[in-house]
């Protein structure tokens, strides 16, 4: 019995839960530690069984494994959203029979810091797979990323949002309801269930959050959202490529159509048909020639009205402000022609108003001639730095290309 009070004592000062057992698995003693963590008082502990007090229900069978071969026995348990690794050692009672005693270590930190860190890898893996499958699509990306990630973690995945509107995953109401009222990472409760919503942009993704991940889910959030906004960008950036190259692939037949044409007007007019096709801020669209002290239109896009109109150089005010092999995007545009000769005609077509900005390309033919291409916008909308670059090398190519034709 001395050994016995001796063990009491040093199990007491343990900064870790402790407890002893009878012979039937029932508790006879534990020490504060073990109280504190189930919040209970010691009347509430004595003669239970653990598996009563933690949920386990194979503890027993541990327990009895013990006694059997009087051996220790080391586990791990969840309890109260806390991890432990339980070490359980045979122990003589005092009637000579066997116990069991026990000690839980809380390694909550390390197991939680080895889950983030899986959890992590996971999401950077995934990623990088979705990425490769998206064929440079954002949702083919999202679809996919999100599909990879209910496979591994079905209990954790919930929902996927775009523009606020349900695409795919869980769809109850009630948790949906309160994502979409969410504009930034936010945790909340349904139905006694622990949730996050993580917003990206035009996405939300919704996760259910289980106790034991209660910690790490603000980390694991913002992983993710930083890894899913590094995916779009590249997303973006393939996308721009692609469509960047597929238009400058487009000017480059351009400029090889003048041996399918008759003169440089109906070349001229082939090459206003594409470049509207492939500046999409274009609304209406014109090419201006100049010949001797006259610009002549001899390409339209939307601009009826202009047909076969024509106008001395002193009566042009764009010519100054652009030069020659240029491109210039003319934001007060609608101010010089407000200035203009013919400012009827301008009002009528629309090109006096504050919205109009049109992007400007010149190209210098021999010492006297000019090409002028106006590719306009009404709605205040500025070209893009991939318009822009695409009509500079237009303007570039076909001054190249003209000269040495000698045009």
């Amino acid at each position: 019995m001395r050994y016995f009070y001796f063990l009491q004592q040093f199990f007491e000062r343990l900064p870790a839960p402790a407890f002893i057992k009878d012979t039937k698995g029932r508790l006879i003693w534990v020490n504060e530690e073990f109280l504190r963590i189930l919040n209970l008082t010691e009347d509430k502990v004595i003669s239970k069984f653990e598996s009563q007090l933690l949920g386990v229900e194979s503890i027993e069978d541990i327990d009895r494994k013990v006694m059997r071969t009087r051996r220790n026995q080391t586990h791990d348990i969840v309890f109260n959203g806390r991890y432990y690794t339980v070490h359980r050692m045979p122990i003589r009672l005092g009637t000579g029979s066997y116990g069991v005693a026990g000690i839980m270590y809380d390694v909550t930190e390390k197991v939680l810091e080895q889950l983030l860190y899986r959890m992590q890898s996971f999401v950077e893996e995934k990623i990088i797979e979705a990425l490769a499958e998206s064929n440079g699509d954002v949702d083919n990306f999202v679809s996919s990323f999100c599909k990879k990630f209910h496979a591994e973690y079905p209990h954790i995945a919930v929902a996927l949002l775009k523009d606020n509107k349900y695409l795919m995953g869980e769809s109850n109401p009630k948790v949906l309801e309160k994502a979409m009222n969410a504009s930034e990472i936010k945790t909340f409760v349904v139905e006694k269930k622990t949730y996050q919503v993580i917003p990206i942009e035009n996405l939300k993704f919704v996760v259910h959050v289980p106790d034991q991940y209660v910690a790490i889910a603000k980390a694991l959030a913002n992983y993710l959202k930083s890894h899913v906004v590094a995916a779009l960008k590249i997303l973006e950036s393939q996308r721009t490529y692609n469509e960047f190259s597929a238009r400058l692939d487009a000017i480059l037949k351009l400029i090889n159509l003048l041996e399918e044409c008759a003169n440089l007007e109906e070349y001229l007019k082939r090459i206003l048909q594409e470049l509207v096709k492939i500046i999409p801020e274009t609304q209406k669209a014109s090419i201006w020639l100049l010949e001797g002290d006259e610009y002549r239109l001899v390409a339209a896009y939307n601009y009826p009205e202009l047909d076969g109109f024509k106008m001395k150089t002193e009566e042009d005010n764009y010519g100054p402000v652009i030069g020659e092999n240029r491109v210039v995007e003319l934001e007060n545009a609608y101010l010089i022609n407000r200035q203009n000769k013919y400012r009827e005609l301008w009002e009528k077509v629309g090109v006096t108003e504050p919205n109009f900005i049109p992007l400007v390309g010149s190209v210098k033919l021999g010492e006297k001639r000019l090409i002028i291409i106006s590719l306009d916008n009404f709605e205040g909308k500025h070209f893009s730095e991939t318009s822009k670059k695409l009509l500079k090398i237009l303007v570039d190519l076909l001054s190249a290309f003209l000269k040495k034709q000698g045009l």
